[in-house]
């Protein structure tokens, strides 16, 4: 009699947390459920918590929910043994899926530029994304007007309709040279190419008189009105912007033009930032550091900037919030880690860093509870070239190469 009402006792109260959560499994369930995985992990690699040990994660509906050396919850569900298991890889400048243009050139000032508008969903890009460990990306636009556009942050799978984090995000300067590219002046006009920036005082010379105009009556010459609104909100710091700037004296004029006119930008590229770090400290910058992707090693931009491998070990020295950001992630961890980063500090700068600077580490970047689940299975430590990519799981549904893992 005592054990029949204890049965009843404590089915009653399963039934109550059931109601209330829908990760709680108490039914006549037999089958595992695709919504409920736990994955067993020999070790987790994470930077909140104990770092390379064995350890499990529950996951429901898309969302970690339990995390700890030992997980027992109730009801059917999937199981996955894994040898290695960290967060998700969030790239902070990409240029993803961008399709029919990646900037709108007919005019220098353009930051009401859609970037998610020209996303092709279905590109290869994404897949291949996928397969490095990517999960979440910050999409951003060419640099061919000064200001160029919005970025947008997607996830790199799944249903179309939740892929999206934000449509519309960072505003874009370019506090460099690329905008000067293939235009011309002191000629008769004969297409778009005869404009203005021709050089890099020309890009200077544009965001002080566009933000000017603005600030001062409202209004910049040739820019639809979208475009008027958008500066206002990068003046009254309403929406963050961020400078592509590689050069040490770009970088330099890029914060000066946020001192004059009250906006703090994020510099993305910061090949040379090394060059004034002490200073770059003292203005309190942030930098999402692109020199060691693959592309970036072999075009060091038009200016040709000065590479220097151990820079990520010198943002860490002087406490700088940084991040790693470009194609082949994983890669640009080891090489940092090479050159001075520990193996939290490597994994933190393609995790929990850009996520930080995204304003996403509520979400994604790191392992724990009500975080997206959005993970990466390895057969060894993430730091060692000789581990490869098993599987990449985003929002609890699992992608890449090991099919036979889902």
């Amino acid at each position: 009699m005592q054990k029949t009402v204890f049965h009843f006792i404590a089915a009653t109260i399963l039934a109550g947390l059931a109601a209330l959560d829908p990760c709680i499994s108490v039914g006549q369930e037999k089958e595992p459920s695709s919504d409920r995985i736990l994955i067993r992990a020999k070790h987790i690699y994470s930077n909140n918590g104990a770092y390379g040990e064995k350890g499990e994660v529950y996951i429901c509906d898309g969302k970690i929910k339990l995390v700890g050396p030992s997980i027992d919850v109730p009801g059917p569900l999937t199981v996955l043994e894994v040898d290695s298991l960290m967060p998700g890889i969030v790239d902070a400048y990409s240029s993803l899926g961008l399709s029919g243009g990646t900037s709108e050139v007919s005019r220098e000032v353009t930051p009401e530029f859609d970037t998610y508008s020209a996303i092709d969903w279905s590109s290869r890009d994404f897949a291949e994304a996928v397969d490095e460990g990517v999960t979440t990306a910050q999409v951003v636009p060419a640099t061919e007007s000064v200001f160029s556009g919005l970025a947008c942050i997607v996830k790199t799978a799944g249903n179309s309709g939740e892929r999206t984090v934000a449509a519309s995000g960072n505003a874009v300067l370019a506090v460099c040279s690329d905008p000067t590219s293939r235009n011309r002046a002191r000629s008769r006009p004969e297409g778009i190419y005869m404009r203005q920036p021709t050089n890099r005082m020309g890009v200077v010379w544009i965001i002080r008189s566009s933000l000017s105009r603005v600030r001062s009556d409202g209004t910049v010459d040739g820019a639809v009105p979208m475009s008027t609104e958008l500066l206002k909100e990068i003046l009254d710091g309403k929406r963050q912007s961020l400078a592509i700037s590689r050069t040490d004296f770009d970088i330099r004029s890029a914060l000066d033009l946020g001192d004059e006119f009250g906006f703090k930008p994020i510099i993305y590229g910061g090949d040379e930032v090394y060059r004034i770090i002490e200073e770059f400290k003292k203005r309190d910058g942030k930098v999402v550091y692109t020199a060691l992707a693959r592309s970036a090693a072999s075009n060091r931009g038009s200016e040709g900037t000065a590479l220097r491998w151990n820079v990520p070990g010198k943002l860490i020295e002087a406490k700088v919030p940084f991040c790693l950001a470009g194609e082949s992630l994983l890669d640009q961890a080891r090489f940092a880690h090479r050159f001075g980063l520990t193996h939290e500090q490597a994994l933190a700068a393609i995790t929990s860093r850009p996520a930080d600077i995204l304003g996403l580490s509520n979400r994604v970047g790191s392992i724990e509870a009500e975080q997206d689940a959005d993970l990466v299975a390895l057969s060894g430590d993430p730091m060692q070239p000789t581990s490869n990519i098993h599987w990449t799981m985003i929002s609890g549904k699992i992608y890449g190469n090991d099919k036979s893992k889902q």
